[in-house]
């Protein structure tokens, strides 16, 4: 996801700085999109606004579902460590259990002898 959020990224700046490029006349849009008339070009620019607003979009999402990917992860870590935890609770009741066998045990033993 992470990947994909990267190259989201990149699109995105990529497509904003040949927008910044174009609206500054660096780059001419007559001879780049073969324009003739000034209703193309306004043609042209209304695209190029949707097209800008649609990856913007995808953006949004990308990031919304790299969010929700984070917070399931850390809530599975979450999960693994409860999981440990419970596991060593146990195991240390069973070694105390044991330890309190073993020590009436060896009372036992040394009051009987």
């Amino acid at each position: 996801m992470k990947e994909l959020k990267t190259i989201s990224d990149v699109i995105v700046f990529c497509y904003a700085v040949f927008i910044a490029l174009l609206l500054t006349n660096l780059l001419d849009h007559k001879t780049i999109f073969e324009i003739a008339t000034e209703e193309q070009a306004l043609t042209l620019y209304k695209t190029l606004g949707a097209v800008g607003a649609g990856l913007m979009l995808v953006k949004l999402l990308i990031g919304k579902l790299y969010i929700t990917s984070l917070k399931y992860d850390r809530h599975m870590a979450q999960v693994k460590i409860n999981e440990l935890k419970a596991d060593l609770y146990e195991r240390k009741q069973e070694y105390r259990s044991n330890s309190y066998k073993e020590s009436v045990r060896m009372e036992m033993a040394v009051a009987s002898n």
